[in-house]
């Protein structure tokens, strides 16, 4: 018998098995089967299912149009090497 893997620090949701998904090495802070919690940010009601007025969604998005999203507020670095 393996020891379950810690997939979300928000509900404490576990796993039996490395699934092939980030939370194999990382835990999420929050997943689908959390509760309603309040945003550190800007204070409101957030879920999974209904994300706070902070949150970009980038499902459906394209890979340019994501760079876009990010580029324009200075918080993406679509260069990290520096060079043209």
């Amino acid at each position: 018998m393996t020891n379950p893997i810690l997939a979300c620090r928000g509900c404490g949701a576990t796993k039996p098995e490395p699934d092939g998904t980030p939370t194999d090495l990382f835990t999420s802070l929050h997943c689908g089967d959390c509760p309603p919690w309040t945003c550190d940010d800007c204070g409101q009601t957030c879920s999974m299912q209904e994300p706070c007025q902070c949150w970009i969604v980038l499902d459906g998005m394209s890979i340019a149009d994501i760079k876009a999203v990010f580029a324009a507020d200075g918080t993406f670095n679509t260069n990290p090497e520096g060079g043209r």
